[in-house]
């Protein structure tokens, strides 16, 4: 929280909040969240999108689908594949340098520009890729 000078004290992070919903598909999860939020969830500055490993076995190019044809979600979000739920990979992160989570989150796939460790992998690509004849999709694997 900003002190009295407008300033944010170190080490103190903003608060978030984590609801989970089981739903089929992610328009159906964004419908049923709203119902019982206090606010509508947009996702126009969504930084990551994050699929279960066993989730991303299974397929998801009809979430993939699903996400390119929302105007608000924007063609450089990241694509992550967890090992674990994406709950627990959510909850699980905790940010030792940066305050903000979203910030953390979009610069965490940006590391591939001076580190060899990730890659930068943005819905448009993995989209284009999932349509391509000649390249199979990738995504980060955390």
């Amino acid at each position: 929280m900003p002190n009295s000078s407008g300033e944010n004290n170190p080490g103190e992070t903003a608060p978030s909040v984590i609801d989970t919903v089981e739903a089929a598909c992610i328009e159906s999860a964004v419908n049923l969240v709203n119902t019982f939020v206090s606010k509508e969830v947009n996702l126009s500055h969504c930084k990551i999108v994050v699929f279960s490993e066993e989730m991303a076995k299974q397929g998801i190019s009809k979430e993939i689908y699903s996400l390119m044809n929302k105007v608000e979600v924007r063609p450089d979000t990241n694509i992550i594949i967890s090992t674990t739920t994406a709950e627990e990979y959510i909850t699980s992160v905790k940010p030792s340098l940066e305050n903000l989570v979203a910030k953390f989150y979009e610069i965490l796939p940006r590391s591939s520009e001076y580190t060899g460790y990730t890659s930068d992998i943005h819905l448009i690509d993995f989209f284009n890729k999932l349509e391509s004849m000649s390249e199979e999709p990738i995504a980060i694997l955390r």
